[in-house]
């Protein structure tokens, strides 16, 4: 069974998603409208009480890393580059080269980056924490301004 639920935050409500209990997917806004779940999805709150707790205290500064995050399902690649987005530090940046090298693919920026918007745990699985080599903000599944509002919000509770 396929459950969902809504997350209140600063940044719009987030679509939530679980196959039975592992959190699978994590929808932003879009546009200042809510993601559309699936129609034979369950919606039920209760099984998404650590995910709701956790992302508020995350926009509240009380929360620096998710617990328990399952690498979801992709490719080889894209599970590596997963796992390294968990090994950047709260408040921290990294280059898509950085990623790509701790992927075990130094010359892959650009499969990085493709993994990175692939990312189905956006914020639990930060890559927000992704930037150019030159310090720009570059692509964001929720957008620049999201992406910026992140990285500022890390800084502030650091």
């Amino acid at each position: 069974m396929i459950y969902f639920t809504r997350i209140d935050t600063h940044v719009g409500k987030l679509l939530a998603v679980k196959d039975q209990n592992i959190l699978t997917q994590i929808y932003f806004p879009e546009k200042n409208k809510s993601h559309v779940p699936d129609p034979l999805w369950k919606y039920d709150n209760t099984k998404f009480s650590k995910e709701i707790r956790e992302i508020s205290d995350y926009f509240a500064g009380k929360l620096k890393k998710f617990s328990n995050i399952v690498i979801p399902k992709g490719t080889g690649f894209q599970q590596k580059v997963w796992k390294a987005l968990l090994e950047i530090p709260y408040g921290a940046t990294c280059s898509y080269q950085e990623i790509a090298e701790a992927a075990g693919s130094p010359k892959a920026c650009r499969a990085a980056g493709s993994a990175l918007n692939k990312n189905p745990l956006p914020i639990m699985i930060p890559c927000h924490r992704v930037i150019g080599k030159n310090g720009s903000l570059t692509g964001f599944g929720g957008g620049l301004p999201l992406k910026k509002y992140l990285l500022e919000l890390e800084q502030k509770f650091l």
